[in-house]
């Protein structure tokens, strides 16, 4: 095991999520910088708010790859496998988002970095994270509640897989293996993590001045909210 490589491939990681695509985006589309509006926070959430549907979704499209770009090119064999578990190569790239050195390490939450890590590593739990998150989202309309609730689902059910998991085939791809115990230790410090992250959020839904997330709303209802009031 060359410890030089396996050093060198955990700094790629965390250059990999660290790289600002909110911040990136903004410049270039909008020579705005995004931590100048909203919130305030790099992350995708934000980038929804000041930059736009369409650019939002490009920058969470863009920040789940970066979840998951170690582990595709280890996988494909562009990258050497090393024999360390590549889902810890996921978390690193998490960690950058998180505290990226090219913002002085005050980055975003990491919840699409981290069902990036998933939807390339084990599919399904990825889709159950993301899952949760949207009918949770649906149905509070807080994102930091749907974050939250979206990575615990996944954290649940990786401690299924753990025990029942598959050994090879389609199910290994999509589900992961049995008895991989560095998944649910993953799952669980990223839910940790990201409950923590979100702490000021909860502070400020107890407070009732969080402000709900218009992302799944119809159309109809939001043309109706926005509608002046006469009375």
């Amino acid at each position: 095991m060359d410890i030089l490589l396996i050093v060198l491939l955990f700094v790629l990681a965390y250059l990999v999520g660290s790289i600002p695509f909110s911040v990136i985006i903004g410049k270039v589309f909008k020579q705005i910088d995004i931590r100048e509006h909203g919130s305030g926070n790099p992350g995708t959430t934000n980038a929804f708010r000041v930059l736009g549907k369409n650019l939002g979704t490009l920058v969470f499209v863009l920040d789940v790859f970066k979840g998951g770009f170690m582990i595709l090119l280890i996988r494909i064999g562009w990258l050497p496998d090393t024999g360390v578990p590549i889902l810890l190569f996921g978390f690193t790239s998490a960690v950058g988002h998180i505290f990226p050195v090219f913002l002085r390490f005050k980055g975003g939450k990491a919840v699409a970095t981290g069902v990036g890590i998933f939807l390339f590593y084990a599919p399904i739990l990825g889709l159950v994270g993301l899952l949760g998150y949207i009918i949770t989202l649906k149905i509070t309309r807080y994102v930091s509640v749907a974050s939250c609730t979206g990575t615990l689902a996944l954290a649940i059910v990786s401690y299924g897989v753990f025990i029942w998991g598959a050994e090879e085939g389609i199910r290994l791809l999509l589900f992961g293996p049995s008895g991989d115990w560095i998944m649910p230790v993953v799952t669980t410090l990223g839910t940790l993590m990201i409950v923590y992250r979100h702490k000021g959020n909860f502070i400020k839904i107890a407070k009732g001045i969080e402000p709900k997330s218009r992302f799944l709303q119809s159309r109809n209802r939001l043309l109706k909210e926005d509608k002046p009031h006469t009375s």
